[in-house]
């Protein structure tokens, strides 16, 4: 038996599990519509954000700022290198803020 003070662990609660969106769902998506909003794709998969959470992601026209979390928006910067979808940017930012995405090609 040991003289160290016993602390009873906090009540756990359930953990939430935080959605998570795919390539294919990301592309999917993109490809469904003409624009697609980032704040749209928040709602749609469940994903947190608010105007703190911006992610940096590599363009090919330079590096951009995107109100997604980290996961998904490495989803988006590697199809957008693929050239499987396109980001719309705001038109006068003092950094390049990514509004939405499209699809690069649309399949007949």
């Amino acid at each position: 038996m040991s003289d160290a003070p016993v602390v009873n662990p906090p009540q756990q609660q359930p953990q939430q599990q935080q959605k998570q969106a795919t390539a294919a769902q990301i592309r999917r998506i993109a490809k469904a519509r003409p624009y697609v909003p980032i704040h749209e794709l928040r709602r749609t998969y469940g994903l947190p954000g608010d105007e703190d959470l911006t992610v940096k992601i590599r363009t090919p026209d330079g590096e951009a700022w995107i109100g997604l979390p980290e996961r998904e928006a490495k989803l988006i910067e590697q199809l957008v290198q693929q050239g499987e979808i396109g980001l719309v940017f705001h038109e006068m930012p003092r950094a390049r803020v990514v509004l939405g995405i499209y699809g690069s090609t649309l399949h007949a």
